[in-house]
């Protein structure tokens, strides 16, 4: 049977997006996402065919066939593994373009909301995400 986890690559230096992942560990009850950073060899290795300068630019997800979703495109397939996360998977199914542009929003403002993470937390989330490595 193929491996139902997902990778989520996510942007290790950006403290916003260790909050982020952290938090979606915490829903991932079932244990169905592995978090791995972008700059990791690993995260470079799944992202091989990507242009480099498109790899930090948003987050992404990679199935157990190797399809690559990033953005806004990653949002439903994260959320259908979590649990209560169908109405999320459901909406962003539906109104993909909205669900870019958020997303594309938050990433390009990532800087100045991780300013709004405190320290504490971003260590703490360092950690989770050590934890489920």
């Amino acid at each position: 049977m193929a491996d139902p986890r997902l990778t989520v690559l996510y942007d290790a230096d950006c403290g916003f997006c260790r909050f982020w992942v952290a938090r979606l560990l915490d829903w991932d009850v079932r244990r169905r996402l592995r978090p791995v950073a972008i700059q990791s060899g690993e995260g470079q290795r799944l992202l091989a065919g990507m242009p480099a300068d498109e790899r930090l630019r948003s987050a992404h997800v990679v199935d157990a066939a190797g399809r690559i979703r990033s953005g806004g495109a990653a949002l439903s397939i994260v959320a259908e593994q979590l649990p209560a996360g169908a109405p999320v998977a459901w909406l962003a199914d539906r109104l993909p373009g909205p669900t870019e542009r958020f997303y594309r929003w938050v990433a390009d403002h990532r800087t100045p909301l991780s300013r709004l993470v405190p320290a504490g937390v971003k260590r703490r989330a360092g950690a989770r995400i050590a934890r489920r490595s």
